[in-house]
């Protein structure tokens, strides 16, 4: 895009935190559009307060700059809202919404925006070489899964805040955030992947409950891993998560 249309991007706010109206305000030069990632991956999926989207969407609306949601994970965004996609998606000119991630369909997205804006991406969708031959094995795939598992995202919202609070009673382990608003979070070790791989490992060989694939190395000889909560938690008895949480504690 920055190089096909000589886009030029600017990061807004910084990694750590969330992004916020007066980080918009404050902008230095003007922009025609500014994107919005809700929730916020990089930092454990947080969530700014829905009264905060709503100020920055009358800000951006009022100031001509257009404002398009990457929606990715929208579905699982609803139980903390406690608004329906479509009262999220009003705030914006144009949305992403993934057809994979939460709902586990095959692959997939919908970019969603005014019929002016849908009739041109599709132009520029084909320029940029995204028309595929067939679409029918996606469209089955997420018919199935939206029809499956839409229904379930206030369950794995509490789910994750549940495994969450088991994370944050180990000792020398947390949670970003410590109370999570959709069903991914991010979890903290604090020591060194060489030192909690093995521990993990052991675990899951005693239990056969897998915490993560993998462990990111961390500042501080610090490491830790990002968690998606979907129907495979749900299917781990209680108990046995007591005594995965047992062995971690130890």
């Amino acid at each position: 895009m920055k190089e096909l249309q000589s886009m030029e991007p600017l990061l807004l706010g910084t990694a750590e935190r969330l992004l916020t109206i007066d980080d918009i305000r404050n902008l230095s030069e003007p922009v025609s559009c500014i994107l919005i990632e809700l929730p916020q991956r990089e930092i454990g999926g947080q969530l700014p307060s829905f009264a905060e989207l709503e100020e920055i969407s009358a800000y951006c609306r009022s100031n001509g700059i257009r404002l398009h949601l990457d929606g990715a994970r929208l579905w699982e965004i609803t139980p903390y809202y406690q608004k329906s996609e479509k009262e999220i998606c009003a705030l914006f000119d144009s949305v992403y919404v993934s057809f994979y991630k939460g709902l586990g369909g095959i692959a997939g997205a919908i970019l969603a925006g005014g019929a002016d804006f849908t009739a041109e991406a599709k132009i520029w969708k084909r320029r940029y070489g995204g028309d595929l031959i067939s679409l029918y094995p996606y469209i089955v795939s997420a018919d199935y899964y939206f029809d499956k598992r839409i229904s379930k995202m206030g369950q794995y919202y509490e789910a994750a805040k549940d495994l969450a609070r088991r994370f944050n009673a180990c000792d020398g382990v947390r949670t970003v955030p410590e109370v999570p608003v959709s069903n991914m979070f991010h979890v903290y070790f604090e020591k060194p992947a060489e030192v909690i791989e093995p521990i993990l490992a052991k675990i899951h060989a005693e239990t056969n409950v897998g915490c993560s694939g993998y462990l990111h190395a961390k500042p501080g000889d610090a490491c830790g891993f990002e968690l998606s909560l979907g129907d495979a938690v749900s299917e781990i008895p209680a108990e046995l998560l007591d005594q995965v949480f047992e062995k971690l504690g130890k």
